[in-house]
């Protein structure tokens, strides 16, 4: 029975350090400077707990206080940042459909993009720039040749080409 008993002690001591070693060794490893993080999204949020920042493959739709306003365009992959309140603020990404890059500011409110530069690999850029009284202007290469659309508070775009008259 002492020789069973002995035996019994050795395998339960042996199999302790054994899972002691193991956990040793993966704690070690989850914390190496080395390590590589693989994850669809992460949600950085702030001292009170609001989220602030949003990394994602896709990111979820827009938000203004905190609510979604629908879905976007298209699936879009990369950072949004958010106010205080919740509101989208800006982001940069790419998007799933016709792979273009995207950066943008928006009002306070998250419900209007006040700056964004597209790049559309097959058609150029554009950058717009729009104020909350629906005045704006965008520079752009979309067809293939430079534009320069100033739009009014009435809605009257008046647009300026290579060639053309300059706008009134």
């Amino acid at each position: 029975m002492a020789r069973a008993l002995t035996l019994t002690t050795l395998v339960v001591a042996t199999l302790a350090l054994i899972v002691s070693g193991w956990t040793a060794w993966n704690l070690h490893r989850s914390q190496s400077p080395h390590r590589v993080i693989e994850a669809r999204g992460l949600i950085i949020h702030d001292a009170s707990g609001q989220p602030r920042v949003i990394l994602g493959a896709p990111v979820p739709d827009p938000l203004s206080r905190g609510r979604p306003q629908g879905p976007r365009a298209t699936a879009l992959s990369g950072l949004i940042l958010l106010g205080p309140d919740g509101s989208e603020r800006g982001g940069y990404g790419t998007s799933d459909r016709g792979g273009e890059a995207l950066l943008t500011l928006d009002d306070a409110t998250g419900t209007t993009e006040v700056f964004k530069v597209v790049a559309n690999p097959d058609r150029g850029a554009s950058l717009m720039v729009k104020h909350q009284n629906n005045t704006g202007a965008m520079l752009s290469s979309w067809q293939g040749k430079p534009e320069l659309v100033f739009l009014d508070d009435s809605g009257q775009s008046y647009y300026v080409r290579p060639g053309a008259s300059a706008a009134p």
